[in-house]
């Protein structure tokens, strides 16, 4: 925001100046850009543009015989500029430039080639808004400023990050809000990684149905506790009443309640179909009835549901459907960036991170780096004063090249178990098992039994390992930490 003083405009550039465009692959001794002997053209107006048409082909004479190393590390991955991303001048004589085709603003989706894609987007979500009664149009209380909005568009991509759907989010301005007066408890639980592993590995040992559903615009089941009122969406307006705003009823993306008035909703409403919630983890519930158990892990709008009974189970995706509009994912295959792969005839179960593993490779450009084989090198010693001590501070070479190193080791060991899996399984009997291994080896075995003794209440809950009774044993190579135990 500019404040106190004019901006200067200096920083701006006439048509037909001298321009620069990084360059997506270098070396160590060539530009980092190359100059264009023209910046773009108002002649050239009201089309869109590939990135290619306004840069010279690279002159490679000076990188002649000089191999670039393939494990480059970028330090400042979010400026690359990708093949994906194109320049667009508008009919007014703007230029946009968009990142894999997702507009930052209503205007550039209405100027993008896919703006009828995006306009319908955008029709699903204020549909979804008016069947679930979020708001009332009213008059604006005195003394009163609402908050205001704007449409946030993303790509969805599926397991293999390819291209699926268009979505458009009305996003409340949730930054506005004045605690006390329009929010008040913000802090919403969600599943916790281990927990999640810990029930799929107790779901392939017991040879249990494990079920996947997705919750559609999930913040606006939350029923709001106080009084928010937002302006009316920008496309949207209600003609004849353009001067009133929208008061909430439930909650909205972007408000600062949101994700807490969600899981209230949930928590209330999975309570009154019989579901009891686990007092160690607040995300997981569990439902007995004789012989039948359900379990159910929420994370967000992910739900797993995990069971041996399956009529019981359908009755919960019916329950749930009458309640919230939800997409059935059949059996789970992917939640929260692992792949969920079973082998039900051997009692097993893998769990693989390579998509989101290949996903970090590309973003550093290491994904054709040359494969670790430890995550850290022998001698290495880092420090805090390696990390930047304040927001834009750079360190020197000398002072981060220990950091850059430990950075780079760990993507190249990513790099090879990008292939490998998490196995669970083939064992006669669930038991709990600690391992603790570190340099200070009491402090980690001290950390590693505060772990067992929350898995311990929280597998008793879950009440279908029997073993859970008996002692844990946790295994330490260190004498001393073992003597001093």
């Amino acid at each position: 925001m500019w404040r106190g003083k004019a901006r200067g405009l200096s920083f701006l550039k006439i048509w037909g100046c001298e321009a620069y465009v990084k360059r997506l692959i270098s070396d160590k001794l060539a530009p980092k850009s190359d100059k264009e002997k023209e910046f773009l053209s108002k002649i050239k107006s009201g089309r869109k543009i590939e990135l290619h048409e306004v840069r010279e082909p690279p002159d490679h004479s000076v990188t002649a015989g000089i191999q670039q190393e393939p494990d480059t590390l970028e330090a400042e991955a979010s400026l690359q500029v990708n093949e994906s991303e194109v320049v667009a001048i508008a009919p007014h004589g703007d230029i946009l430039i968009l990142e894999s085709g997702e507009p930052e603003t209503y205007k550039e989706a209405l100027e993008s080639e896919d703006s009828c894609k995006w306009l319908e987007a955008m029709k699903s979500e204020i549909d979804s808004i008016y069947e679930n009664q979020l708001w009332d149009l009213v008059d604006m209380p005195d003394n009163i400023k609402p908050i205001k909005h704007k449409q946030v568009y993303k790509i969805k991509t599926d397991m293999d990050e390819k291209p699926s759907v268009l979505k458009a989010r009305l996003v409340g301005n949730g930054f506005t809000q004045i605690h006390g007066v329009n929010y008040e408890e913000t802090f919403s639980p969600v599943a916790m990684l281990k927990s999640i592993g810990i029930i799929l590995v107790i779901a392939a040992f017991h040879d249990y149905e494990i079920w996947q559903m997705d919750v559609k615009t999930t913040f606006l089941n939350g029923i709001l506790e106080e009084e928010v009122y937002m302006t009316q969406p920008k496309g949207f307006e209600d003609l004849k009443n353009i001067g009133k705003v929208w008061k909430l009823n439930k909650a909205i993306y972007g408000l600062k309640q949101a994700s807490r008035s969600w899981n209230l909703r949930f928590n209330q409403v999975i309570k009154e179909f019989g579901f009891i919630r686990n007092e160690e983890e607040y995300c997981v519930y569990k439902k007995v009835s004789g012989s039948k158990i359900a379990f159910l892990v929420l994370y967000v709008d992910d739900i797993l549901f995990i069971g041996n009974d399956i009529p019981m189970l359908e009755s919960v995706k019916t329950y749930l459907g009458n309640n919230f509009s939800m997409k059935d994912l059949g059996e789970a295959q992917y939640i929260l960036g692992i792949k969920i792969y079973r082998d039900r005839p051997r009692i097993l179960i893998g769990l693989s991170q390579s998509t989101y593993i290949d996903k970090v490779l590309a973003k550093f450009n290491m994904q054709n780096s040359k494969k670790g084989f430890v995550p850290m090198s022998h001698g290495i010693s880092l420090s805090k004063t390696q990390s930047p001590s304040t927001p834009g501070f750079n360190p020197t070479l000398e002072r981060n090249i220990g950091l850059q190193s430990a950075a780079k080791n760990i993507l190249k060991y990513l790099h090879i178990t990008t292939e490998k899996f998490l196995v669970y399984g083939e064992e006669n009997e669930l038991v709990v098992k600690g391992y603790t291994d570190a340099k200070a080896e009491y402090i980690a075995a001290s950390e590693a039994a505060k772990e067992v003794v929350w898995i311990k209440k929280f597998i008793t809950e879950l009440g279908v390992v029997l073993s859970i009774d008996n002692p844990v044993d946790l295994y330490c190579d260190n004498n001393g930490a073992i003597a001093k135990a």
